[in-house]
């Protein structure tokens, strides 16, 4: 079958040429030309036609026909050219051949032998013989096939052959002068072949005559024989010729010469005469031979490539002797090869004569070995060879016997000058490269060269080679054949061999024999060929370690050869090769140049191995030789993964770093990358390998400051100025400045765990550094306290602190190249979240560096959690430990800075549930916060199910919708939100009110629209999906979405928009892309926008996208200016930029900030730590169980929740006080920002609070302080004064010290109350709670008001309001206020707290001037009761238009809705700040304060002093000092108002009836009385005075209450 489809294929080509052939020749001559194609292709393998162009099979074939045309038979035919396209019409890739010569045997093997002997590839042979018919000019006439009936009797052989493309005319024009010289060998030996024929059997004839009497009869009836056997076709005929004897010498007679001897040439001149013949003089001996045999010098040209046979017949005259002798030169054909000797004449006599001298028995197993030996022997030897020497020789090989032996014979041709060596060589040992070494070997000792070389591979374990050697001169040399036979077995001597004896010596016998069996065979051909036994033993070792566990092992080593500095690599690996493409960038990256590269296969058969040898050159000539150890070491870490494969590597050859340092040098570089440095980490590679000297000095800088075996004084300043003297050697300043800031880094690192050890004794893979940031120059704002950088190859982090005792989240973040830039910006956020807490802010960030690609959730999460491991144990690495109250810092950790224990850690992006993780870590370090170091694990609070971050955003929500008149828990209100119910604070958040109307949501994969939903089948439902295990919006029930909305997926191409989402989301268009519909509903006009999901949507009109850094919502992102909403709700963080907050509030949109809104979860999770801390010491005492503890933590939750919601309540209401005051003056929150801006402690552009500019024209258009800018604010007026009090003895003070008591939970109040006042903490907490107390009552610009009235430090203005606070009952009457939510309106709620805001900083101002000299705690029992009692009969105290006032007032709290009791005592403040005094007055007058009392504000009343004091709050102020100014006035009104009333109750005789006592006082003093009257009608007429008349009419008050005095 496949014959046919072959010769189909061949008829549609021909077809195809035929069809072209007529249609573009005349019908004749397409005919003629198509029968010869027919012909001529007729035998052409199809596979060389189906890949012609028929264009190209046309041109070819009308080419050869050309050539046919003309051809004179004596001469015959050659054209060697190149076909082109536009030359000749066809091309090819190839040179082409044609021949044309009058047919003849030998014609196709002897050009191809040409072709061949020229190094020529041949590509494609095409011969067809012809029967042709020419004219007497030669043309061709007529052409067919010589089967043809009518075919002409000449036959002429066309031969096309394709070889190798030749270009170069020269070498075309040679190839075809030699062919022309081979076609006239051929012509010429055919020519005179049945001559030479004629001549055997003249040879035949005249031998038959008689028989010479010195030859045996049998040995001539033997010649006879095999002459006769030549002419059965046994022998080509090339040449003959024939020698007389004349004299004592042979000539040769020119009339006799036949064949190829008859051509001029040298090779043809050839003189042979067998050894028998020639004498010790080099004369011919002419001794009777009969028949002799020589090789010639020269491959044949005709028919075979190989070296011709000479055979001479000697001629005898009648009376035997010589006269002298026929030569026939020829070929014996291929059957005499394949025949068996035993059959041919000569050979056959010869073989018996072998066996006779043997001895064998012919049937015997010798006799029959030695006949097979005989055999295969090389049948041109057997025809040379003599018969003893060919005994000798059998015998030998016989000898052998099957044994792995080495054997070597050698005879040497004297007539031919050549050696024929017979090897022996074991079977398995033999190859191409072994005969290569044994013919060099034996052409060297035998002073001979190459000629020809047979091999014979049986079923034997021997291989046998046959190498012609021909002598370098005209006579063999002298050899010793033992030693040459001995040089054989070396060469020959197995690898195997070797590697077993090498094996003994390296393992020991018992060993090596075991691992034989595994590694006997296991060695590739090309293993063995490179490299020696010896050298197999280490690299089986190396093999025998990756059995061990080791992934890769390696070898380093120099080859002897290598003469320069190069060096080699050997990498094992187990199962498969490396790819190339993993280890070349990690060869280049350590500097290496690969020159090459070679795999060796090592197959064992019980594992598969692979040898990688790479020859090695390093860019700048290093000796990888002096760093062997450390190299390797290197090389496997990088493999491993331990090490970054990077360019920081090329420091390892480059600067002669180990691993290590190179690594701690990367993890610098990586910090640098992350507070945005300016130079590419391969810059900063390149500039420390340009600089080896100064970066092997930065690295001894390191191990002087942190080798804790290098602590010596005065060696890191030495090292220090080495290092700036090699710097002012740097001439480039980028490199310089990149150099500097290494020291620096290194210099401001605190800590490092990079001495430290794992329990097996190995450094850690991870590396973390504690630095202080303000150390370092261009670090970006705002600079932490104190910071951890974390590197390893799989994991980096960084941990900011913004004092020693902090606390923030850790999260996994997901930018790679800038996640300390994310990390800053939540740091910024936590720290004013903190505000409300004991720790200051702090958070953390690191980013899993090797995230298997395409890796489904779960790897992801397993690969999260291995490097949140690493995180964690890297801070914790740094940090020092508490044991039994001592200080234990970490082992092999220097410290350049003081004790640092406090580290705790909380959930964030990506680490919800790791807690637990962090906590095991935390108890297997010992570590003294145990499992309070992570908030909310198993034995913690979980935020979640408490909902306590979304109960704390709640407040907000609340607050906001209070103050427009809305209960969130009563009235219906429209939201937006971003989330889904499945989320803590999205789902936790919409289940806080069922008057909710979500109207829309959407999270990173749907769009919920329910354009009028049913509030409470809609909370049900929320509260469903927030109950299932997991959740999406596409669970929500579809038959309770209202009509016109739906869940849609946010990757659909567009979204039909139904007229009730027009209407609800003030859309007009009727489809829109999904991103324009999230759009849409963040601008929509509803009631509140809810965050609860991840993300940033809100930004400023003046903010790019870029600036946000939230590329993932670029598409969607709105401006402040658009948000429609009444309110916006942060549960989720950053879901609005600062300045987008900013412009939303100027927009009328009610909105603080994330860290405000969502500061429940952070303050839930410092309780935890406290609370923890605290129980934990009664644990540790063995008064609680571990059970008992958790027990008790789980049934105080319903408190703590109660207690952080609080603060988010307090502090909310304080920032809406602090708007209401700024309205009033904006001048303290200006000076608030100077200070803190002067201090270093707030940057204004980056907190993006408002220029004094800006302050003062809002100041002048009547506008206050925006809520997102309070937010900032409160934050940091907590922040400051913390701080301060932290500092001060505040906290000490036993009164004050019972602060502590208000952050922890009742019941540990009662049962561990004195565990509690040895918290750890304790100090930290009395001053978190004092300022949290202060701000959230008294305002964010209170400290600062009052600092610049009194001069005062915040500790001291601390301790005053507390005393003024707990004197006048504050906290009572404000939670009285608080109580009155949804019952009063708020703005009734804040004038309240106002009065008592401005009473009570009175108040602190009068106590921060009295020098009482009493304790806090005394003066408050002094002066509290005798308040209390001032405050219940004030109504009664007061006349005139002070009660007119006072009643006027009370009546409005009553007509609001507040109780009458709380109404009196509020609107009584104004006065009640008189009491102070009274009370002060009456200790000092020893009256009862309410004597005092009567009198003082009879006086008042009788002077018109409220009134006055009236006037002067009424005037307008310009800047501070006038504010001070009009302070001072109210206060020496009051002064004077006290000592007025201390003159009155000093009076002599007088009345006890107030009144009339007051009118003797007056009458007494009637002319200063009169004047005071005068001023105050001055006054009162309102004509111009302002602060001028004012100054004076406190100076006339003066007068009066000191003219008693002066009486």
């Amino acid at each position: 079958m496949h014959y046919v489809a072959i010769e189909e294929s061949r008829r549609d080509l021909l077809k195809q040429l035929q069809e072209r052939l007529d249609a573009r020749l005349e019908p004749a001559r397409a005919a003629d030309v198509e029968a010869f194609a027919r012909h001529f292709y007729a035998t052409v393998p199809v596979e060389d036609l189906i890949d012609r162009r028929l264009d190209d099979l046309y041109g070819a074939t009308l080419s050869i026909w050309q050539f046919l045309q003309h051809h004179d038979r004596q001469h015959p035919k050659v054209r060697i050219f190149n076909p082109d396209f536009e030359e000749h019409g066809w091309q090819s890739n190839h040179t082409f051949v044609a021949v044309l010569h009058e047919d003849m045997p030998f014609l196709v093997d002897s050009v191809r032998i040409e072709l061949n002997r020229r190094g020529l590839t041949v590509h494609a042979i095409q011969n067809a013989v012809f029967a042709v018919a020419r004219d007497g000019q030669h043309q061709l006439k007529a052409l067919t096939s010589p089967k043809d009936e009518h075919a002409p009797e000449a036959r002429e052989s066309l031969i096309v052959i394709e070889v190798d493309r030749h270009t170069d005319p020269e070498s075309l024009a040679n190839i075809e002068r030699n062919l022309h010289e081979v076609l006239r060998d051929v012509r010429t030996a055919v020519g005179d072949y049945d001559a030479m024929c004629g001549q055997i059997t003249s040879a035949i004839q005249e031998l038959e005559k008689n028989c010479p009497p010195q030859i045996d009869p049998d040995d001539h009836e033997e010649a006879i024989a095999f002459l006769e056997w030549l002419l059965k076709d046994n022998f080509t005929f090339l040449g003959y010729d024939e020698y007389l004897l004349e004299g004592s010498e042979l000539q040769r007679d020119p009339n006799s010469v036949l064949g190829v001897f008859r051509l001029d040439q040298p090779r043809y001149r050839e003189r042979i005469r067998t050894e028998e013949g020639v004498d010790e003089h080099n004369d011919y001996v002419l001794v009777p031979q009969l028949l002799s045999f020589a090789k010639s010098a020269h491959h044949s040209r005709v028919h075979r490539p190989t070296y011709p046979d000479y055979i001479t017949v000697d001629r005898y005259d009648d009376d035997g002797n010589v006269i002298g002798e026929r030569r026939f030169f020829g070929l014996f054909t291929a059957t005499v090869y394949n025949e068996s000797p035993r059959n041919i004449p000569l050979l056959r006599r010869k073989l018996k004569a072998v066996t006779d001298i043997a001895g064998f028995n012919p049937q015997g197993h010798n006799g029959k070995q030695l006949l097979q030996v005989l055999e295969v022997y090389p049948r041109d030897d057997l025809f040379q060879i003599g018969t003893d020497e060919l005994a000798t020789t059998s015998l030998g090989i016989l000898n052998i016997r099957e044994r792995r032996q080495v054997r070597l014979f050698i005879r040497a041709d004297v007539s031919g000058k050549f050696y024929s060596c017979l090897v022996f060589v074991p079977r398995d040992v033999f190859s191409t490269d072994l005969r290569q070494r044994i013919q060099n070997m034996l052409c060297d000792e035998l002073d001979a060269h190459f000629g020809d070389f047979n091999t014979y591979l049986s079923e034997s374990v021997l291989a046998r080679i046959q190498l012609i050697l021909r002598f370098n001169g005209d006579t063999p040399s002298q050899y010793d054949l033992k030693r040459l036979e001995g040089k054989v077995a070396r060469l020959s001597r197995s690898w195997r061999d070797d590697l077993h004896a090498a094996m003994i010596e390296g393992f020991g016998e018992e060993r090596a024999n075991h691992l034989l069996d595994n590694f006997h065979d296991a060695f590739s051909a090309s293993y063995r060929e490179d490299f020696n036994a010896r050298t197999a033993v280490f690299d089986i070792q190396h093999l025998l370690n990756l059995d061990n566990g080791d992934t890769l092992s390696l070898s380093l080593y120099r080859p002897l050869e290598e003469q320069a500095g190069g060096m080699n690599l050997k990498l094992f690996h187990r199962e498969s090769q490396i790819p190339l493409s993993d280890v070349l960038p990690m060869m280049e990256n350590l500097g290496l140049r690969v020159i090459g590269e070679r795999p060796y296969d090592i197959n064992a058969p019980q594992q598969r191995y692979w040898i990688h040898d790479f020859e090695l050159e390093h860019s700048q000539g290093a000796n990888l030789g002096d760093m062997r150890d450390t190299f390797s070491e290197a090389f496997k870490r990088i493999w491993a993964g331990e090490a970054d494969n990077d360019a920081f590597n090329r420091l390892i050859v480059g600067a002669g770093l180990d691993w290590r340092e190179v690594a701690m040098l990367r993890g610098y570089a990586r910090y640098l990358k992350q507070i945005r440095f300016g130079m590419s980490q391969d810059y900063i590679a390149a500039t420390l390998a340009n600089y080896p000297v100064i970066t092997q000095t930065l690295v001894e800088l390191f191990r002087l400051r942190f080798d804790p075996a290098q602590q010596q004084p005065g060696q890191t300043d030495d090292c220090l100025a080495r290092l700036n003297e090699h710097l002012e050697g740097v001439a480039s300043l980028n490199d310089d400045q990149l150099l500097r800031r290494f020291m620096e880094l290194i210099q401001a690192t605190l800590r490092t765990n990079y001495y430290q050890k794992t329990d097996d004794g190995r450094f850690k893979d991870y590396i973390a550094y504690k630095l202080e940031p303000s150390k370092v120059t261009g670090m970006p704002k705002p600079r932490p306290a104190y910071e951890i950088f974390v590197c390893s190859p799989r994991v980096e982090g960084v941990h900011l602190r913004g004092g020693k005792v902090a606390r923030g989240g850790l999260r996994w973040s997901d930018r790679l190249e800038d996640f300390r830039t994310e990390v800053l910006g939540l740091v910024k956020a936590q720290q004013v979240k903190n505000a409300v807490i004991v720790p200051v802010g702090a958070k953390g960030g690191f980013v899993c560096k090797r995230m298997p690609e395409n890796a489904d959730r779960e790897t992801q999460q397993k690969e999260g959690i291995a490097c949140y491991q690493i995180f964690i144990r890297a801070l914790l690495d740094v940090t020092d430990n508490l044991v039994g109250g001592d200080v234990v810092p970490p082992k092999s950790v220097v410290r350049h800075d003081d004790d640092d224990t406090y580290l705790v850690v909380a959930a964030d992006k990506g680490t919800a549930t790791f807690s637990d993780i962090a906590n095991a870590i935390s108890v297997e370090y010992g570590h003294w916060l145990g499992d309070a170091f992570a908030s909310g694990g198993a034995n913690g609070y979980d935020h979640k199910k408490m909902a306590i971050t979304a109960r704390g955003a709640w407040e907000s929500v609340k607050r906001h919708f209070r103050n427009l008149g809305v209960n969130t828990q009563q009235d219906l209100f429209t939201v937006v939100g971003i989330g889904d119910m499945a989320g803590d604070v999205f789902g936790n958040g919409m289940l806080l009110s069922d008057k909710i109307q979500l109207v829309g949501a959407f999270n990173h994969l749907h769009i919920f629209v329910d354009p009028n939903p049913d509030a409470a089948a809609a909370f049900a439902e929320r509260q469903r999906l927030f109950d299932l295990p997991r959740s999406s919006w596409e669970d929500y029930s579809a038959e309770l979405i209202s009509q016109g909305g739906g869940v849609f997926s946010r990757s659909a191409k567009s979204i039909a928009i139904s007229p009730e989402m027009q209407q609800v989301f003030g859309i007009t268009e009727a489809r829109l892309s999904p991103n324009d519909l999230i759009r849409a509903m963040l601008k929509a006009q509803v009631d509140l926008i809810w965050n609860g999901g991840i993300g940033t949507y809100v930004k400023s009109a003046d903010e790019t996208d870029a600036d946000v850094g939230d590329k993932a919502n670029d598409a969607l992102r709105i401006n402040g200016k658009e948000l429609n909403c009444r309110v916006v709700g942060e549960g989720g963080n950053l879901g609005l930029t600062q300045r987008g907050r900013m412009e939303a509030a100027a927009n009328g949109v009610r909105v603080y900030t994330d860290f405000i809104d969502n500061a429940g979860g952070v303050n839930c999770s410092d309780h935890e730590v406290n609370i923890k801390i605290l129980i934990d010491e009664v644990v540790k005492r063995g008064d609680m169980t571990d059970k008992q503890r958790n027990q008790l933590l789980a049934d105080m939750t319903d408190e703590v929740a109660n207690l952080v919601i609080l603060d988010n309540y307090r502090q909310t209401q304080a920032l809406d006080l602090s708007e209401i005051l700024s309205h009033q003056g904006m001048g303290p929150y200006r000076r608030f920002i100077s200070e803190l801006e002067a201090a270093g402690q707030i940057d204004r552009e980056l907190e993006f609070l408002p220029t004094d500019e800006v302050l003062k024209e809002r100041a002048s258009s009547d506008q206050g302080m925006r809520l997102p800018e309070l937010s900032v604010l409160i934050s940091y007026a907590k922040s400051t004064l913390k701080g301060d009090l932290i500092n001060s003895e505040v906290p000490d003070d036993p009164y004050i010290h019972r602060h502590l008591e208000r952050l922890f939970p009742a019941v540990l109040t009662e049962r561990y109350q004195g565990e509690m006042y040895e918290h750890r903490l304790k100090r930290e907490i009395v001053a978190t709670q004092v300022a949290n107390d202060l701000v959230d009552h008294m305002g964010i610009v209170f400290v600062r008001r009052l600092m610049d009235s009194t001069g005062a430090g915040r500790a001291d203005i601390a301790r005053a309001y507390v005393v003024a606070r707990d004197a006048f009952n504050l906290a009572d009457l404000w939670a009285q206020i608080e109580a009155l939510d949804n019952q009063v309106s708020s703005r009734v709620q804040y004038s309240m707290m106002l009065d008592l805001m401005r009473l009570v900083r009175r108040a602190t101002r009068w106590f921060l001037r009295q020098h009482l000299g009493l304790s806090t705690q005394d003066t408050i029992e002094y002066f509290g009761p005798r308040l209390a009692q001032l405050q219940e009969s004030i109504g009664e105290l007061l006349s005139g238009e002070e009660q007119q006032e006072w009643q006027a007032r009370c009546e409005e709290l009553e007509q609001a809705g507040v109780p009458a009791s709380l109404a009196a005592t509020v609107a009584a403040a104004p006065r009640l700040y008189a009491s102070l005094g009274i009370i002060q007055a009456a200790r000092l007058t020893n009256e009862k304060p309410q004597r005092v009392a009567e009198v003082f504000h009879e006086i008042g009343s009788r002077l018109e002093l409220p009134w006055m004091i009236q006037q002067v709050t009424r005037l307008e102020v310009r800047d501070a000092w006038q504010a001070q100014a009009r302070e001072t006035f109210r206060d020496d009104i009051d002064r004077q108002q006290l000592a007025l009333t201390t003159s009155v109750l000093k009076l002599e005789a007088g009345s006890r009836d107030t009144q009339e006592r007051v009118a003797q006082w007056l009458e007494q003093h009637a002319e200063l009385h009169r004047r005071w009257c005068r001023l105050i009608e001055e006054v009162r007429s309102g004509s111009e005075g302002g602060f001028a008349l004012f100054a004076v009419a406190v100076r006339e008050l003066v007068d009066l209450a000191e003219s008693d005095s002066e009486a």
